[in-house]
Parts: structure tokens; sequence; C-alpha cells
């Protein structure tokens, strides 16, 4: 089961498994369903490759720069995959998915007066939070093997040129991503007593790093902070292409992941629950 001084609670995990497996299975439903979508509509546009790559190197170098790069080449199926997949609507569901887990592991309990009866258990709140937190990133894995799946199994089906090493590559810095943006949604749930509070906060901090990364990739003055956007260390096409690890961005992702549940725990366990 797993003892009170903060090891994963399998109680706890199976429970949590069992009240949010409906709403994991709709996320993992959406996300496969527009990987159909993506494939189903690569056919048509495979016949047009030229126009395609015409019409994209006829934008703004800042514009081809804001999605995706300037030196990426979107008439291929992996560039078209960056571009219209990974780089915009799956990016929207799964920060999605992160921040409606990581503000209902804690924030939410507090907020509906639950997490007083969770603590009257023999579980110490250390505990409580590794537990969420192994519950979110199985539940990440999850989605990004539904996410996988069905463009490694489609896309011989509908004449897509996959690099399968590339895709597979995809696994690592999805998951770091990820996992940084939950963790640090984590600990903004252990920081507010109100579930909204969390989720304003980190989705105004999610956008600021957005239109950060934005901004870099097209003034040269901003570029030089640009490390500062969580959205600097996620480059799909990277890994679509090529599968070439970027070493340095994925330790800063992890790093980031490790030092924000350290302050969700430590912030958690010293915060008064009452309210």
């Amino acid at each position: 089961m797993g003892s009170p001084e903060g090891k994963v609670n399998l109680n706890l995990l199976r429970r949590s498994i069992a009240d949010k497996r409906i709403s994991i299975l709709v996320y993992a439903l959406g996300v496969s369903a527009y990987a159909v979508f993506i494939l189903a509509i690569w056919p048509s546009l495979r016949t047009n490759m030229e126009t395609l790559n015409q019409l994209w190197e006829s934008y703004p170098e800042s514009i081809r720069k804001a999605f995706g790069g300037e030196n990426m080449v979107f008439a291929t199926f992996d560039g078209f995959l960056s571009v219209e997949y990974f780089n915009q609507m799956w990016v929207i569901v799964m920060i999605a998915f992160c921040v409606s887990i990581a503000t209902g592991a804690i924030a939410f309990e507090i907020e509906k007066g639950t997490m007083e009866l969770l603590l009257a258990q023999p579980i110490s709140r250390r505990s409580i939070l590794i537990t969420r937190h192994l519950f979110f990133e199985l539940g990440l894995l999850f989605l990004i093997a539904a996410t996988l799946i069905p463009i490694a199994v489609g896309a011989p089906l509908a004449s897509a040129d996959l690099n399968y090493s590339g895709l597979l590559a995809m696994i690592v810095p999805s998951f770091l991503f990820f996992t940084a943006i939950g963790s640090m949604t984590f600990f903004f749930s252990s920081l507010f007593n109100s579930r909204g509070v969390a989720i304003f906060v980190a989705l105004g901090i999610i956008i600021f790093f957005y239109a950060l990364d934005i901004l870099a990739k097209i003034n040269d003055t901003i570029s030089n902070v640009h490390f500062l956007s969580l959205f600097y260390y996620w480059d799909p096409y990277r890994y679509l292409h090529n599968a070439s690890f970027a070493w340095t961005d994925l330790a800063v992702l992890a790093v980031i992941s490790i030092l924000t549940t350290a302050c969700a725990i430590i912030w958690f366990e010293r915060r008064d629950i009452a309210v």
C-alpha cells in the first residue's frame, strides 16, 4: 500500500485511476481521432507537395519561424505533422490535460473540502502528492501512446513517408515537456485553495511562455531571452525529421520538473489546509 512517510500509496493510485478513467479515455480518444484526421487528409495533400512547399516558402520568414522554423520542409509528412498537429492542436489538448489533472489533484480537493478527509487517513501529505503526480505521469504516457500508435499504424495506409525512429524519439521530449508543465501546475495547485485560481495562474504563465516563444522567433532582441520560455525546449520537427536528441533541452525540462515538484511537496507539507 505504501507507508505514510512519502511513498506511493497504491490505494490512492487505484482510486485516482477509477475516478479519472473516463476523462482520460476521452482525452485519448480526442488525440487519436485528430491523428487519424491528419492521416486521412495527407494523401490528398501529398499529390500537391510542390504547391504546398511553394505556399510555405511564400510566407514571411517571421511566420515560418513562428510555426516550426524557417528551415523546415513543410511539404513532407514530418513537416506537415509538426506544423498541423504537434505544434498546434496536440499541444493544446495535452496542456488542457496537464492543467486539469494537476489542479484537480490538490487545489480542487482543498476547495471542495475532501482533502481534510483524505489526510485523516494513514497517508502523509508527501505520499498524496507523489501518488497523484505518478497518476498524472501514467496518464501522460497513456495519451502519448494514444497519439503515436495511430500515426505509426496508419502512416503506411496513408502512403506517408514516416521516420519511425523519429516518431519513437518523440516519446522522450513529449513526456518531459508536458511533465514540466504538469509539475509547474502541481506547484500552483498546492499553493492555492481555489482550483480556479490555480488554473488561471498556470494558464497565464503558459500563455506568457508561448507569447515569448513567438516573439523571440521573430524579434532578434527578444531572442536573447528565448531560453526563458518553456516552448523554447519543444521542437517536434527535430525529432520527427532525424531523431536527433537535444540533450541539453531535455535536461532543462527534467530539472524544471524535479524542482517544481519538490517545491510543491515542500509547500503542501507546510501549508494550512483548513479553509
